[in-house]
């Protein structure tokens, strides 16, 4: 039997919270859709806005942080179908794909989700998917290299008290 891992646990129980705390009822099980190409794309450019590649680290889908985000939808219907409504929901401009905008559109669409009313989609899918993608992110080596993290003394043990 395979358990699933801290960060997996952490993030479906995440997932369960929010749908809990909004009231939504439980789905009968069914096999989850596999996401489209679309889907993907749309996903991984809005990952990639939020965490983007800089001189320090990579962007969140160099990480794959957005096919987590997919594998974590493979296990709750009702995160796959934030996901995939989310994604519907981004591609649904009068510009087009979401994943073809150039970087300050995708930005600016990004900022007004961010700021929108939090009983709405947008706002829901920005903050369940910012928390999980950011949670993934972290999580792997590649984001933190970067960081000046004062790492902890073990398994050196303390440096002695005296210089």
């Amino acid at each position: 039997m395979h358990l699933a891992s801290p960060q997996r646990r952490q993030l479906l129980q995440v997932v369960a919270a929010f749908f809990v705390a909004c009231g939504v009822a439980p789905l009968p099980a069914a096999p989850l859709a596999v996401p489209d190409a679309s889907e993907r794309r749309t996903l991984a450019a809005f990952v990639d806005v939020l965490l983007p590649r800089d001189a320090l680290s990579p962007a969140a889908s160099e990480l794959q942080v957005d096919d987590m985000l997919w594998q974590l939808a493979g296990h709750d219907a009702r995160f796959r179908q934030l996901l995939a409504l989310g994604c519907q929901w981004l591609n649904l401009g009068e510009q087009g794909q979401f994943a073809a905008l150039a970087p300050e559109q995708q930005q600016a669409v990004v900022a007004w989700m961010a700021e929108s009313d939090w009983n709405h989609p947008p706002r829901r899918f920005y903050e369940l998917v910012r928390q999980s993608a950011i949670s993934g992110y972290y999580s792997q080596p590649a984001a933190r290299a970067g960081l000046d993290l004062p790492l902890a003394p073990q398994p050196q043990g303390y440096p002695p008290p005296w210089d």
